[in-house]
């Protein structure tokens, strides 16, 4: 089920398109439903939605590691599909979950900036595939094969990156992120994001430790796959739906232009670009 665009709604649409249309630097051709997505995201507040679009754009034109060479082909790419399941799907009072699974013991395969990359490219998926505009997004991550070692695989500088883009640059209603099997150990790993993070971001994070029954407390257990006891399909055809969807959108990944802003030509005064700063 797709949201009724108002009247209303679709004025600010017109209102966002003439922005972008004064904002050389930006792309022209993106489609009402996009511009409609970040507005959403923004609670429909004109100001914030362009802000918000200008640093997406920002991030993406300053992380050619994550954006670039994302052929879902690759062998890179395979193998980083092969040890991770994604899921992303709508649950009762119109939320949507993106669900998280690590399957790598010992972190023998395992690359965060290829993890990373392969992030960007699910949710680039996601936003060309998916009309809906959930009440508010809920992140599930299921961190059973975390390892101290994945200290050895951090990235400071992508972890930057990904974590604004994230908070601040997805057109989502981020509203809760949960933290499955929770080794003893997650303080230590936890303090390497903490400081990337926004408090109101660190507020959203529960930890759930093995064999724990407390995430239901947020998630009803119903709205579950099928394989942590719920009623939503198993992982693995969840996220070969996402698979699916990201293969299907193959040609536009190997465009290195893709939702990148024109190199070309001048900005307005309005424009902010130069002031949005990701580090």
């Amino acid at each position: 089920m797709e949201n009724e665009i108002t009247e209303e709604t679709q004025k600010k649409i017109d209102q966002i398109r003439e922005w972008v249309a004064t904002q050389s630097h930006l792309p022209k051709d993106l489609e009402d439903r996009i511009l409609l997505r970040f507005l959403h995201s923004c609670y429909y507040d004109i100001d914030k939605t362009k802000h918000t679009i200008e640093l997406f754009f920002k991030i993406r034109d300053n992380s050619p590691e994550l954006i670039n060479h994302r052929d879902p082909l690759s062998p890179a790419m395979q193998k980083a599909l092969k040890i991770s399941k994604m899921a992303q799907y709508t649950i009762s009072g119109d939320r949507n979950v993106w669900f998280w699974q690590l399957n790598d013991p010992g972190l023998e395969q395992y690359d965060y900036v290829q993890d990373a990359r392969m992030f960007f490219m699910s949710c680039d998926a996601w936003m060309l595939a998916n009309n809906f505009l959930a009440a508010e997004d809920i992140v599930v991550m299921d961190v059973k094969d975390i390892t101290l070692k994945f200290i050895t695989k951090f990235n400071l500088s992508v972890a930057r990156k990904l974590s604004k883009y994230q908070e601040e640059a997805m057109p989502i209603r981020l509203k809760q992120i949960h933290v499955l099997n929770a080794p003893s150990f997650i303080d230590k790993l936890f303090g390497l994001m903490k400081p990337l993070l926004r408090q109101e971001v660190t507020e959203m994070i529960h930890f759930h430790p093995p064999k724990s029954e407390t995430l239901y407390n947020f998630i009803s257990k119903e709205d579950l796959p099928q394989d942590y006891g719920g009623s939503q399909p198993s992982l693995e055809e969840l996220n070969k739906k996402v698979v699916d969807i990201i293969m299907e959108q193959r040609e536009t990944y190997l465009n290195e232009n893709f939702w990148k802003t024109e190199k070309k030509g001048k900005k307005t005064k309005e424009a902010t670009f130069r002031s949005l700063d990701i580090d």
